[in-house]
């Protein structure tokens, strides 16, 4: 029932349940998940329709709340809800400068950041290259950060990224 992985137990478990303002029974699939050093386990309750198997309704479950958590990054830290302009256009292409913003910074997140444990946010790489006016080149098949020497934290951009100090 329960697979060990990087210092957690997981454990599927796959049910029937009526709550008493519902008219029938509805699937539950329950994701189980033990950490080492904690006392009581994680758990997380998926009401679902579906008939793939307990796995793979996680599976599917988490992909989406991915796909949320993405959403909402770009909505917070780029603002694409914001549709102030009064022209239909100019909102447009306010929303499609914002997403193209948004697909550069994922691109840096995901191919150029390495050895990070932690998934840096998009907020956090504005603040961290953006706002300290780091130049971002691609050259002899290499991303190079260049960051002024007098930028506080400067030595710092050289531990997260392969980058030169001017």
């Amino acid at each position: 029932m329960f697979q060990t992985r990087m210092g957690m137990q997981i454990g599927l478990v796959d049910l029937r349940y009526q709550a008493q303002t519902w008219d029938k029974e509805r699937r539950v699939v329950a994701k189980i998940e033990w950490h080492d050093g904690e006392v009581f386990p994680r758990i997380g309750l998926m009401v679902t329709n579906s008939k793939l198997s307990a796995g793979k309704v996680v599976r599917v479950y988490n992909g989406r709340d991915e796909v949320e958590n993405l959403i909402n990054e770009g909505k917070n830290s780029l603002l694409w809800d914001k549709t102030s302009c009064r022209r239909f256009v100019a909102n447009q292409a306010r929303l499609l400068m914002g997403v193209l913003a948004y697909n550069l910074l994922q691109m840096l997140r995901q191919f150029y950041l390495h050895g990070e444990a932690v998934k840096r946010s998009i907020e956090w790489l504005i603040k961290r290259l953006i706002k300290v006016g780091a130049k971002v080149a691609y050259h002899a098949g290499r991303w190079h950060v260049r960051v002024a020497s007098g930028v506080p934290q400067s030595g710092g951009h050289g531990k997260l990224f392969r980058c030169s100090v001017v």
